[in-house]
């Protein structure tokens, strides 16, 4: 019960936020809790946080796919950032392997927004 009422703070707080509630409910099984719309666009369960509504089989796939690649694009970058800090750190610091490795994260990061970008919604040409 008290998990309940925990939800119920949430979605009052969404509420004060200015987010809209939605005819909709959380897709997740068993959840059943109603999604709101906050003023950034999102739809956002209480329980499960963002919530992604899709349409077809293949929304579905795209979606999985991106996610992924979001995935491990944090992780190589989190690894990078780890290389970088170490080598940066020791004694024989060898200024064109920090430029590289550099360069790496900035790829890194490239893909990472450009991912960001195909989730948004279109724009107009």
């Amino acid at each position: 019960m008290s998990e309940r009422k925990d939800y119920t703070r949430i979605m009052a707080e969404y509420l004060k936020a200015g987010a809209t509630m939605l005819s909709l409910t959380c897709p997740v099984e068993g959840c059943g809790l109603p999604l709101f719309k906050l003023r950034t666009g999102e739809i956002v369960c209480a329980a499960h946080g963002k919530v992604l509504l899709v349409k077809s089989d293949e929304e579905v796939k795209e979606i999985r796919e991106r996610i992924t690649m979001i995935s491990v694009l944090d992780k190589l970058e989190e690894k990078t950032l780890n290389i970088i800090r170490e080598q940066s750190e020791g004694e024989d610091v060898d200024p064109r392997e920090i430029i590289g490795w550099l360069e790496v994260l900035e790829r890194i990061r490239r893909l990472k927004e450009m991912s960001r970008e195909k989730q948004s919604p279109s724009k107009p040409s």
